[in-house]
């Protein structure tokens, strides 16, 4: 058998492992996914089953992309947490959102690898009430928000009660603790605008 074949066969066994991974990936993966959230829309891409603890409700748009794995978590202290996923979202590998209260990414955000979004500071402010290991009160739990068309940096964190305004970036590896305005550019720990210098 010459060159030829095993090049062929090499390319077949390759094309066989494909298909089996999407009908893996259709029947299993996304199946599984699907039946976890409350909605969602169409042509879904993913290649790692989120992993989804607590009770969050979640709500996923058309043409969405998770390009790794992705990690969801909710505690007890609401009823009703919820994540929205708006149309045309990318997310990064290695994501995590938790959500005890609202997080919202609205349509075409891009969000890097290794991004965390925390609606809580997952302990109360109070220092008693931290000994006595109670969950923090509702009034300290605070939704995000990144609208439309905002781009997330790699490695970033953003915090409670945070908009990240349209079309906003957020450089790599940044700590996101206050609104971030439409367009602007921010970077830094803590996040501040970042100065552009003229051409």
């Amino acid at each position: 058998m010459g060159l030829g074949f095993y090049r062929s066969a090499g390319a077949a066994v390759e094309t066989a492992g494909a298909v089996a991974g999407w009908i893996f990936n259709k029947c299993y993966r996304e199946a599984l996914f699907r039946s976890r959230c409350q909605a969602v829309g169409r042509n879904l891409s993913l290649s790692w089953l989120p992993d989804i603890t607590g009770h969050p409700e979640i709500y996923v748009g058309d043409d969405v992309c998770f390009e790794g794995h992705f990690g969801v978590m909710s505690g007890r202290i609401l009823d009703h947490p919820e994540l929205r996923i708006g149309n045309r979202v990318a997310i990064g590998h290695n994501v995590t959102v938790i959500a005890n209260r609202e997080v919202v990414f609205e349509d075409d955000v891009r969000i890097g690898a290794g991004c965390r979004f925390m609606d809580s500071d997952a302990h109360p402010r109070d220092p008693a009430a931290r000994r006595g290991k109670l969950p923090p009160p509702p009034e300290e739990i605070r939704s995000i928000r990144i609208r439309r068309g905002a781009r997330i940096g790699g490695n970033t964190f953003v915090m409670k009660g945070v908009t990240v305004g349209e079309g906003a970036t957020v450089g790599v590896n940044s700590v996101v603790l206050s609104d971030v305005p439409a367009f602007a550019q921010v970077s830094g720990n803590p996040a501040r605008a970042v100065v552009t210098p003229p051409l």
